[in-house]
């Protein structure tokens, strides 16, 4: 009998206040290692000193992220035969370690202070080299502690990025779709599943749920749903189409132009979905009731109008057939 071997996490923690439980965490997740290093940022070290010294690190690597400059660094301080490496940040701090302890061949677990898009459990890490970013094949963290208490602290337009970026899996799957039936790409259909499954749950929330329980909940699932939805397929296909080459198009072409990650691709998910798709999904009215409508017209300096101008250089970003081919 044939069966597909993931890697899936061997834990995953989300509560109030629990940063500080670190270590009965994973007691009760039965990781014991001898030695556990933490690599943060200062702010966040400043922040959250009091909590963390209640955790029993015997190494604290401070880091800017984001970048493969720094890769060395961490790899120096966390070479360690038997050793757990902690990553406490957003994005950029997740996806160095990911690159850093895939490279060590270490196991690292994730601690996330904002959700602002699916580092925090994914197979692929985005850092900047030679200014401008690449994509990474890494290792999932083997656990995930979320801390509620943390997100909402961060800054709300992180929360909004972040919610942005899972919905913009529906765009995404019909892509996918689209390249299967036209071009006869092979189709995952667990993947598949799972990438829809994680965006549809935060449909129905509105712009005064946006720090609720429920909300965080249902996102830091749909991060790891979603990050499970690459494992299984070995790309990033049910998460990422022609609203992703939008946003990795405003990064590569016009960087003067660009903001955050999960603010472009919802932005770009919205027009897509009311342009070429007749919104199946129903996104706009989402948009419009979670409050993300006005974000999009804060932070993205393109109108609607301007959009046509950016299809070109988005689908020289990869070779992936998306609903841009059929323009």
């Amino acid at each position: 009998m044939y069966y597909n071997l993931i890697k899936t996490p061997a834990f995953m923690k989300t509560g109030k206040g629990i940063l500080k439980s670190m270590d009965k965490i994973l007691e009760d997740a039965h990781l014991i290692y001898r030695k556990k290093i933490l690599v943060t940022q200062d702010n966040l070290y400043q922040e959250y000193e009091q909590d963390l010294k209640l955790v029993s690190f015997d190494k604290v690597v401070i880091v800017r992220g984001g970048s493969v400059d720094e890769v060395t660094k961490v790899k120096d301080e966390c070479r360690e035969t038997d050793a757990l490496i902690v990553a406490f940040g957003g994005g950029s701090v997740l996806d160095l370690v990911k690159y850093s302890a895939s490279q060590l061949d270490m196991p690292y677990i994730n601690v996330p202070s904002a959700l602002s898009n699916d580092a925090v459990y994914s197979c692929v890490a985005r850092l900047t080299k030679n200014g401008k970013k690449f994509s990474f094949g890494v290792q999932p963290p083997i656990g995930i502690v979320v801390d509620i208490d943390i997100i909402n602290k961060s800054p709300e337009i992180l929360l909004y990025a972040g919610v942005a970026d899972i919905v913009s899996n529906l765009s995404a799957i019909q892509d996918w779709l689209l390249a299967h039936n036209e071009i006869g790409e092979p189709i995952n259909e667990l993947s598949y599943m799972l990438a829809k499954e994680a965006a549809l749950p935060l449909l129905r929330y509105k712009k005064e749920d946006l720090h609720s329980d429920g909300l965080i909940l249902d996102l830091v699932n749909g991060i790891v749903t979603s990050g499970l939805a690459m494992i299984i397929s070995g790309n990033t296909r049910g998460t990422s189409g022609a609203e992703h080459l939008i946003s990795h198009a405003i990064d590569e072409y016009f960087p003067e132009k660009s903001t955050i990650h999960g603010i472009q691709v919802g932005w770009a998910q919205g027009i897509i979905a009311k342009r070429f798709r007749n919104d199946p999904y129903r996104i706009n009215e989402f948009f419009l009731q979670i409050g993300l409508v006005e974000i999009f017209e804060k932070m993205v300096p393109y109108n609607e109008d301007e959009f046509d101008t950016l299809i070109p250089y988005a689908k020289k970003i990869r070779n992936r057939y998306t609903i841009f081919n059929t323009l």
